[in-house]
């Protein structure tokens, strides 16, 4: 089958490019090829929205990658993701979360499946010096990464890990332009990393603290999953879906309902760490992008079903 994957950058590292690189080269090991937009293809594969229009007689796959819900954003940012929405022969929700805020904005595509995104599971013989380094001195490594903006709560990731560390505890801030700096206490920020060396400290941390505010399905989660490394994160957003029973989930004060909202203006987290129980857990992992990859296939053949 061929396949052109619509606005993929696969040299860039942000989420939804990192995923889908990893799809395609997943796809391709299976047989699937991955072409150009000037080229023929059966399978119209759109991330987010498109780059170019879907070749006549072949099958529009719309990846959704979230909505935009900041209230002035809503009309603008979400043009041809909505239309996108509308025409696509079969949408795919990465989380039930987005699946529930397109259903409640926009009603029913014609076709729809929730697919978590998924990862190679790497295991590491030997670790860079640097890792090792870090593994030996510390009693238990805290780790959080994002590209930092408000919603994440690099903030409250922060003093979640001040009220719970101790001694000998250290955490870890890796991701591109934090939002919040504080010295002292075993902090060190990091900056953007190889995806390699990240994946490396996942797999010697003893958790991974992602709080952020209605994410979608973090590929961080997914990277520190894949490495054996349990998560706390919140019950609001996607975040709770690929984490469940691997980790800590923290019910929020205030449900949200899907209404269109400021989410770089996240609540107050008000959270009673004396429940927590942070012995390392065992993380039962099950988004490999074999799986991942053989369900969207799945959502090709079967796109070509459809009557015109």
């Amino acid at each position: 089958m061929k396949i052109h994957f619509s606005n993929v950058n696969f040299s860039s590292s942000s989420g939804p490019n990192t995923f889908g690189s990893r799809l395609a080269n997943e796809l391709t090991k299976k047989g699937h090829q991955i072409v150009n937009q000037n080229e023929d293809y059966e399978v119209f594969l759109c991330f987010i929205e498109p780059a170019s229009s879907p070749r006549p007689g072949s099958k529009f796959i719309h990846r959704l990658d979230g909505i935009w819900f900041k209230p002035e954003e809503y009309h603008t940012h979400n043009k041809w993701i909505k239309w996108s929405y509308e025409n696509a022969d079969h949408v795919i929700w990465q989380s039930n979360f987005d699946k529930q805020m397109t259903l409640k904005h926009w009603g029913k595509p014609k076709k729809g499946s929730i697919i978590h995104n998924g990862i190679d599971v790497k295991k590491f013989n030997q670790l860079h010096p640097d890792v090792e380094k870090i593994k030996n001195r510390f009693d238990r490594i805290f780790v959080c990464s994002a590209s930092w903006h408000r919603q994440k709560r690099l903030k409250e990731n922060v003093l979640l890990y001040k009220s719970i560390k101790k001694e000998n505890d250290v955490l870890l801030v890796l991701g591109k332009n934090p939002d919040y700096i504080e010295r002292g206490d075993n902090i060190f920020y990091l900056g953007h990393l190889p995806h390699e060396i990240c994946l490396q400290i996942y797999s010697v941390a003893n958790w991974f603290i992602h709080l952020a505010w209605l994410d979608h399905c973090p590929n961080v989660v997914i990277e520190a999953m894949s490495q054996g490394c349990p998560v706390i994160c919140t019950d609001m957003g996607g975040t709770k879906e690929i984490v469940k029973n691997n980790g800590i989930v923290i019910t929020e004060d205030n449900p949200y309902n899907f209404e269109l909202t400021d989410y770089d203006k996240p609540y107050d987290l008000n959270i009673d760490t004396s429940v927590f129980t942070l012995n390392k857990k065992e993380v039962l992992f099950n988004l490999n992008i074999e799986k991942v990859a053989n369900q969207y296939i799945e959502v090709f053949n079967e796109s070509f079903c459809f009557s015109p």
